[in-house]
């Protein structure tokens, strides 16, 4: 398996971002985009922050990510994934977890992810005498 970039949220896989792949040049542009936005200034955890750097642009992706998973905005997420993989090579796994308080974003350069085994069908059968 590559470098991939996984998203997990509750110790669930939602995303994969995998650094193996090109990224198609209108992607590139888009993420740009979003970093022109971002020179202009993030809110971080309700603090502004005028000129953020690549931590405090990571912190912020990172937590719009897990928003836009939690409203299911499916593309937006895909792109943050993106974003956070192709910015931060080095960032493994971004987990999220649901708590009392809102939604926890953990960011692990550590450990690499890893992509679990498909769990086994289990099939019952149950014969039944067949009536000729």
């Amino acid at each position: 398996m590559g470098d991939i970039l996984g998203v997990l949220v509750d110790g669930q896989p939602q995303l994969e971002f995998d650094r193996g792949r090109a990224v198609p040049e209108e992607q590139l542009a888009y993420l740009e985009q979003m970093d022109r936005k971002m020179d202009g200034g993030v809110v971080l955890e309700g603090e502004r922050i005028a000129q953020p750097d690549l931590e405090a642009r990571t912190r912020f992706v990172a937590a719009s990510l897990a928003n836009a998973l939690a409203a299911g905005r499916d593309n937006l997420a895909m792109a943050l994934t993106t974003w956070l993989g192709v910015r931060r090579p080095e960032l493994k796994q971004v987990k999220i977890s649901p708590g009392e308080l809102g939604m926890t974003v953990d960011l692990d350069y550590e450990h690499p992810y890893r992509r679990p085994e498909p769990e086994p069908q289990v099939v019952h059968f149950d014969p039944r005498p067949t009536r000729h």
